[in-house]
């Protein structure tokens, strides 16, 4: 399947007018996929695991390092997780003692009864030991993507970072057109 790299290369330079060409295995985003979840399992296993992290906590963790209280709805932007993978993931991480939350009342509103009604937003920001978590996971975690840079020359290095961009520009803008 991924090792059939010659039928891949065939179907990418005569994919067929529509893409009738292209077989399941032979998509861009079968590919890209594949490639991300390997990634993801080689950093989970070596440098998420030892430290006692699953890669949500790691994606949580990085999203509030700066120090300063970071928005539960900014969040979801941040870490490519939805709000329900966010939410189960701070209860497990605060649990763990690696971010804090509070509630910031935004407004309060008089009720018909009598009484007030106050809106929140809820801040999460990272405790000592998930700072110390994270200065300890995040050198090897950065070894382990160096190991992948280091694969291309500078010139595929763009050519990587400008086909990337293209790629989400183009995927974007479908998904804004439906």
């Amino acid at each position: 399947m991924l090792n059939d790299w010659t039928e891949v290369q065939k179907a990418w330079m005569d994919p067929g007018e529509y893409g009738e060409n292209l077989r399941f295995q032979d998509f861009p985003a079968f590919h890209m996929i594949a490639l991300a979840n390997l990634a993801k399992s080689f950093v989970s296993r070596t440098c998420l695991e030892p430290a006692g992290l699953s890669v949500p906590e790691w994606r949580l963790l990085t999203a509030v390092i700066g120090g300063a209280p970071v928005p539960f709805s900014q969040i979801a932007s941040l870490t490519m997780m939805d709000k329900g993978q966010i939410s189960r993931t701070l209860r497990t991480a605060q649990s763990k003692g690696l971010v804090a939350t509070e509630v910031v009342a935004l407004d309060r509103r008089p009720q018909g009864d009598g009484g007030v009604s106050s809106i929140g937003r809820v801040m999460v920001r990272i405790t000592d030991l998930g700072r110390e978590v994270y200065r300890k996971v995040m050198p090897q975690a950065q070894r382990s993507q160096l190991r992948l840079i280091e694969l291309m020359s500078p010139e595929e290095r763009a050519m990587v970072v400008d086909l990337g961009r293209r790629l989400f520009q183009r995927l974007n803008e479908d998904l804004q057109a439906r």
